[in-house]
């Protein structure tokens, strides 16, 4: 087999053939040519801790399967060479259109009349000319034009960056190509089309002759986990109310200041300072003082760049959206999830791709949840405007139907195709905000369906979901486009603030979070301790766990189960320690008992068989609608389904989780204890089984306490928004 070089960003070469052996096949050290048995006890431990072997190892993992990963959801080198060429003219373009805008253009002589200007008649002066390139630099204030070369310095700057950046990637790029095409044997043809589950299961077996890491062969679960490292930290961070992002104002302390701005000043500030080059967290990292420090300065940098941060943006903004806005003035009407709601649905070890497409699948019932409460009042209003500008709008279109030359003529200063085009933008607006058919008033059901996708229920949604105070909170996390855009343009100003007098608050906190929940894993590194499944540590019985862990390292609202289920769900090839496999077995059990079991045909959540599996070989794929409908989430009724059989899987696991936690919140209730085993079991059988390890002894407990959300003590300032 021929060599294969990787370099660049790793660093020291792979080598298909490397060890000293010429077969291209992986062999122990003490297998190696000219090494004996005892050779791993002569190597020094520094040499064997570190991912530095020139012979087969790569430096840095992390960033070689994020490009892999990155290189599949962008489908192949030529479209990602094509897409970032194009994003190098989109950006050189948005900065000399903007230095045109800003210092070219004469406003003032552009929106004047002909007359009052002294240029002549109208059909003779020629604006262009006067308003457009008659603007000279010396004519602007001297504080201006600093500020606009100020502005054109830093996108320069950040231009030229990106073009450097774009360069040193081609050499990466065409070496990940390399791997992919020779030595995983996936094509640029194969890659539009391939799964990601199925390029890791191909990751996983060309350890059989390539050896990827020093300490032993990666898994699915190893390669995913070095992929999240540092997003796991942020997402259990967030379930566990370690950040202080509310905003301190009166009427916004329930709204979480999470922007795109913000998420960028959280990744430098903590997470790219966290880990080492050995992937460990640095002991530098658990100094409170200087991460206070660094969140302090960074929001001094954002607060300098500020101005120009919103003028880049605001003439992005615009130059991208005003002809869609233009064609489809409905768009402002539409409600996509916050970045807040995406974060705090997605799960551990999840992939940026898998989480689109839960939220893609969640959209539809997301908004049949929200049109159930019309706002009756701007119903009204819209449907006042939508009236008056249709009447405007179909008399100037009998206008022009009578006599086509009045089209052209003005009415204020603008002729009436100009009239007609507002009205039409104005009636087009005003009826986004118009129901079509209002449904059935159903909110549970409906809230169903969102929860079938999203994962996402808190405990005080529970049975409430017909309520203000639930739908309030929810259309925080759902929101209509324009308010996103609004308050991203406001976090460039609010960002700095909590920067520096804030999120220092938090600083002990979040050492104290990664000090709790920092486990390390042989050939990985550091990981959060939520995400690799450590039911013994971090279980919750309420949600199918084996074991009972302490109140306050529980995730929240079953996040950690919610993810163990998916992430089985996704990646068939995986097998799960021995508490996950029981964890699977209660759900089997529970499913079996009483929803009266797995469809014919379908295999249940039994362990995992030999050969290849199928789609539902250990999750309840096969549940039918009809019986999980009877969920107190919600009645029966017409299911959203997906085109993608995976998504369906997860989909049923994850309402067989809700309802497996519903019947254990109910026993929790009536019998003031937790049962281990299923709900079913516990109520019915002669003999009950006895409390899990952890829970007093078996001694009864508060049922309010055992039913409430796990969550650390929260921060001094305003309650988290759940």
């Amino acid at each position: 087999m021929e060599a294969f070089n990787l370099q660049g960003a790793w660093g020291t070469p792979l080598r298909a053939g490397g060890g000293g052996g010429g077969d291209g096949e992986y062999r122990p050290l003490a297998d190696q040519p000219g090494l004996g048995a005892g050779a791993a006890e002569v190597l020094s431990p520094d040499f064997l801790d570190e991912e530095r072997y020139q012979w087969e190892a790569i430096q840095n993992l992390d960033h070689f399967f994020t490009r892999i990963y990155r290189y599949h959801t962008e489908k192949g080198f030529a479209v990602i060479i094509t897409s970032r060429i194009l994003n190098l003219l989109t950006l050189a373009f948005t900065i000399t259109f903007s230095a045109f805008l800003l210092l070219k253009v004469n406003y003032h002589v552009l929106f004047s009349d002909c007359d009052a200007l002294g240029l002549g008649d109208r059909r003779e002066c020629d604006l262009s000319k006067a308003g457009v390139f008659g603007r000279r630099f010396r004519d602007n204030s001297g504080f201006f034009n600093f500020m606009v070369v100020v502005y054109l310095l830093l996108t320069s700057v950040y231009l030229a960056w990106s073009l450097v950046h774009f360069f040193l990637d081609w050499r990466q790029l065409s070496d990940v190509r390399d791997f992919c095409n020779k030595k995983m044997g996936v094509s640029e043809r194969e890659l539009q089309t391939i799964k990601w589950p199925d390029l890791v299961t191909r990751l996983v077996r060309i350890q059989e002759t390539h050896r990827l890491c020093i300490h032993k062969d990666l898994t699915a679960f190893d390669i995913v986990a070095r992929i999240t490292r540092k997003e796991n930290y942020l997402i259990g961070m967030l379930n566990k109310g370690v950040l202080a992002l509310h905003l301190p104002f009166p009427g916004f302390r329930r709204r979480v200041q999470l922007t795109k701005t913000m998420e960028w000043n959280i990744y430098w500030c903590v997470l790219e300072f966290m880990f080492d080059r050995n992937f460990k967290v640095r002991r530098e990292f658990h100094d409170v003082e200087t991460l206070q420090k660094r969140f302090r300065q960074c929001g001094v940098i954002n607060l300098v760049l500020s101005p120009f941060i919103l003028v880049f943006m605001l003439m992005y903004f615009v130059l991208q959206n005003a002809e869609k806005f233009y064609h489809h003035p409905g768009t402002i009407g539409s409600r996509n999830w916050s970045p807040y709601a995406r974060w705090k649905i997605r799960e551990f070890n999840e992939l940026q791709q898998e989480l689109n497409l839960r939220l893609d699948n969640s959209h539809e019932a997301a908004v049949k949840y929200v049109t159930q409460f019309p706002t009756h009042i701007l119903t009204h209003c819209a449907k006042f405007v939508a009236y008056i500008a249709g009447s405007f709008t179909a008399a100037l279109l009998m206008v022009g139907v009578a006599n086509e030359s009045l089209l052209l003529r003005e009415f204020h200063g603008q002729n009436l195709v100009w009239w007609i085009a507002m009205f039409g933008v104005i009636l087009a607006s005003s009826r986004a905000f118009i129901p079509e058919n209002p449904p059935n008033f159903d909110p549970e059901h409906r809230m169903h369906e969102v929860v079938k996708w999203s994962h996402f229920m808190p405990r005080h949604w529970r049975g409430r979901c017909h309520t203000g105070a639930v739908q309030a909170e929810f259309q925080l996390l759902f929101q209509y486009k324009a308010i996103l855009f609004v308050e991203e343009v406001f976090s460039i100003f609010l960002t700095p603030f909590i920067l520096y007098f804030y999120l220092p608050n938090s600083a002990h906190r979040i050492i104290q979070f990664v000090q709790e929940f920092t486990v390390e894993i042989e050939g990985v590194g550091d990981v959060c301790s939520l995400s690799v499944f450590d039911f013994q540590r971090h279980g919750n019985l309420k949600y199918g766990s084996p074991a009972q862990g302490e109140k306050g390292l529980r995730s929240a609202q079953g996040k950690m189960e919610k993810s163990f289920l998916s992430f089985c769900t996704l990646y068939q090839d995986w097998e799960p320690d021995e508490h996950g496999r029981t964890l699977l077995a209660n759900l089997n059990a529970y499913s079996t008992d009483s929803l009266g079991g797995p469809a014919p045909g379908d295999r249940g959540l039994g362990p995992r068989r030999a050969g290849p599996a199928g789609l539902r070989s250990r999750l309840p794929g096969g549940l039918h609608h009809s019986a999980l409908g009877q969920s107190r989430l919600g009645r029966a009724g017409p299911a959203l389904e997906s085109d993608d059989p995976v998504q369906n899987s997860m989909a049923d696991s994850q309402l067989l989780l809700q309802r497996y936690y519903e019947d254990q919140m109910h026993l929790v209730l009536r019998h003031g204890v937790i049962m281990a085993g299923t709900a079913v079991e516990a109520e019915n059988s002669p003999h009950e089984t006895p409390p899990a390890p952890g829970e007093a002894g078996g001694e009864p407990a508060a049922a309010e306490e055992a039913a409430g959300e796990e969550v650390l003590p929260p921060y001094d300032g305003p309650p988290p928004l759940m």
